[in-house]
């Protein structure tokens, strides 16, 4: 009110000053011509039309305020009128929160009882004093009364006429709306937007060519089964892509069914798979929240993440949120190599039209980072370009390796920091990530800026973040380590015959480590790789004495096996307050030495680490570790993952990964129903 004046008041103070202006100006002129009389006369009415305009500005300031406080005082019989004729619901409280007047609409919302000197509050319990006295220009605020939704804000104004009983010099003004029909409108156009869902059966080619055909042909036709009655249960439209993909509309009010039993199409083809002995799997991606178009893009975003992280699960996309379902099978390997001979081609044509290559690992570098990249820093040296590897001052894990590889003359100058690389870099560098997708990962991120040229090799799970435009990605969950995918690639560009015995040793540790001496995530494959790691002059007994560890640390590591707790009985959980020495090194080996436990399936050790905690867990397999870390801000994959919680205690850690197990074990069990 008080700006609506304020303008008001300004242009009758303008059409004044014009006004007045003209007719000095007359009246000046009017000197000049010796017309005095007139030139007095046209003054004597500028100051009159000015002095009017203010005396009509003064009093509609005083009519205003007059009127404001009729409306804010406890005048009976003008407020009254005004508060009952207001065509919306609206009433007058005191400051402390009792009811003074209302209108005839505002009662009828509460059932016509009587409200005089209720409690606004008790009327409407969505109401938070603190909030009314924070906002005096009001805050909108949803209520809920007998099926009906309004919207209720509020203004607080000063009484100006008269304090009331308790001497409070304010009063509150409630106004409501009934937003019924306009929330009906929006949960309709909410309910009828179109999902996106694209499914991927995993694993079909093998499937179809390791498979009695008899039984393949079966086994696809209950897949197909399972995929159409899932469609049809949330009233879609199913069209088939290709033998193995699959495209299904649905309106998005179904979506909340899919979710609350978990996406159990997942589940039921899984039970084909046990029938027939062969793990296949269904992988679906849905994209909400968008138009058609949008949501379509989002799906086959979604998808690719849900295969990244292994399959036989289902990822929904919706802006820039991701929500997994499922992904508790075991992961598969591929026996195929078609995609390895093809990534090593597509990767030998980048690295050949490249100036030079810079290749870096995750932060605190492991012995699975920088194995791959000393022996992709072969392939790069045979092919004539001059490859740089970025090395951390703070990465202890690797020291043993790192000191045996640095006297090496070929490899003098090849290890540089972050300011060197960037000295490196040209128009045509191409920058090789090993062993993580994710920007936060890595020990400077800010070299993914100043390169075009970007290749990612990686067998974690892929995560919500990921390095995006790059030239290359070589992304494969199934994989035991880094270290064997570069085994595999080097074979395959024709460079594994020039691998020297110290490269072989890099190799073989990354390898070594990331399966837990070949107990966990060993397939096949890695079997070969560390048998053609063999071939190329791979010392055994000499990477054992790399593993040797001193007393101190063996001590601390048997302490924290021995404070081992169990929870569930298949985790054993313990931590460690010791700071001295690589810590993050010791606690990964006693999570290690922890599943040698009698009915252990997982293990997981906080320890600290600057800043907060760190978090390093194990499995068998059985368990997916990956799950429970992402749940608590880390990641990994299936048998191995990890976290970092910074800001928090040792004991603060325990409770939030009893928590996040907690909430793991039970989440599989609903889902066993």
């Amino acid at each position: 009110m008080k700006k609506t004046y304020i303008n008001v008041t300004r242009k009758y103070f303008i059409a004044a000053i014009t006004v007045s202006v003209l007719m000095i100006i007359s009246a000046v002129a009017m000197v000049l011509y010796d017309n005095k009389v007139s030139a007095i006369a046209g003054g004597g009415l500028a100051i009159g039309v000015l002095g009017y305009v203010i005396y009509i500005a003064s009093t509609r300031k005083r009519d205003i305020v007059k009127f404001l406080h009729h409306i804010a005082g406890d005048d009976v019989g003008l407020t009254e009128n005004i508060i009952t004729s207001v065509p919306m619901p609206m009433a007058v409280c005191s400051v402390d929160g009792v009811i003074r007047w209302y209108n005839n609409q505002f009662q009828n919302i509460f059932g016509n009882k009587k409200l005089t000197d209720e409690s606004i509050e008790e009327c409407i319990t969505s109401l938070k004093w603190s909030d009314i006295l924070k906002f005096p220009d009001g805050k909108q605020v949803i209520e809920v009364i007998d099926e009906n939704i309004y919207s209720i804000n509020w203004r607080i104004m000063k009484d100006r006429v008269k304090p009331d009983q308790n001497g409070n010099h304010y009063s509150i003004f409630f106004y409501i709306k009934d937003i019924t029909r306009e929330c009906n409108f929006v949960r309709k156009y909410e309910n009828e937007r179109v999902d996106i869902a694209t499914i991927n059966v995993d694993n079909f080619d093998e499937f179809m060519q390791k498979v009695d055909d008899d039984v393949a042909d079966t086994a696809a036709s209950r897949i197909r089964s399972v995929i159409f009655n899932w469609a049809k249960s949330v009233n879609g439209v199913l069209k088939k892509l290709d033998r193995d993909k699959y495209f299904v509309a649905f309106e998005h009010q179904n979506m909340k069914k899919c979710i609350d039993d978990n996406f159990s199409v997942i589940d039921d083809v899984l039970k084909i798979a046990e029938d027939v002995k062969f793990p296949v799997s269904i992988s679906i991606g849905i994209g909400t929240g968008g138009n058609i178009g949008e949501n379509e893009i989002s799906a086959r975003h979604a998808l690719d993440l849900a295969l990244g992280r292994g399959g036989g699960q289902v990822c929904v996309k919706s802006d820039n949120d991701f929500k997994f379902y499922g992904g508790r099978n075991v992961e598969y390997e591929r026996s195929t190599r078609v995609k390895v001979r093809s990534v090593a081609t597509a990767l030998s044509d980048i690295i050949k039209n490249t100036d030079n290559v810079i290749l870096m690992g995750h932060k605190g570098a492991d012995y699975d980072c920088f194995g791959a990249s000393i022996g992709m820093s072969r392939a790069i040296r045979e092919m004539g370009k001059n490859p740089f590897i970025i090395h951390e001052k703070v990465s202890p894990a690797i020291d043993t390796m790192y000191n045996d590889v640095k006297d090496i003359p070929e490899y003098e100058g090849m290890f540089i920091n972050e300011i060197e690389a960037m000295e490196h870099i040209t128009k045509d560098s191409l920058l090789m990530v090993f062993d993580t997708h994710r920007p936060s990962m890595l020990p400077y991120p800010k070299l993914l800026e100043k390169v075009k040229k970007i290749v990612v090799i990686d067998h974690h799970r892929r995560s919500t973040e990921y390095i995006s435009n790059c030239s290359l990605i070589y992304h494969e969950p199934y994989a035991s380590s880094t270290c064997e995918m570069v085994t595999e690639l080097l074979e395959y560009m024709d460079i594994g015959k020039k691998i020297n015995k110290i490269e072989a040793q890099c190799l073989y540790t990354g390898i070594l480590m990331d399966t837990k001496n070949f107990m966990l995530k060993t397939g096949v494959r890695t079997f070969e790789a560390a048998s053609f790691l063999r071939r190329m002059g791979l010392d055994t007994v000499a990477v054992r004495r790399m593993f040797g560890s001193n007393l101190d640390d063996y001590v601390k590591k048997s302490e924290i096996v021995a404070n081992s707790k169990f929870i569930y009985n298949e985790f054993a959980v313990s931590k460690t307050e010791q700071t001295d020495g690589d810590i993050r090194t010791i606690a990964s080996q006693a999570a290690d030495e922890m599943l040698n436990l009698r009915n252990v399936k997982a293990s997981v050790v906080v320890f600290p680490v600057s800043g907060g905690i760190g978090v390093s867990s194990r499995s068998l397999g059985t368990i997916n570790v990956q799950l429970i870390m992402e749940s608590i801000g880390g990641g990994g994959h299936m048998t191995v993952a990890g976290a970092t919680l910074m800001d928090t205690t040792i004991d603060e850690g325990m409770e939030i990964v009893s928590d996040a197990i907690a909430k793991y074990v039970s989440q599989t069990r609903n889902e066993r129903k």
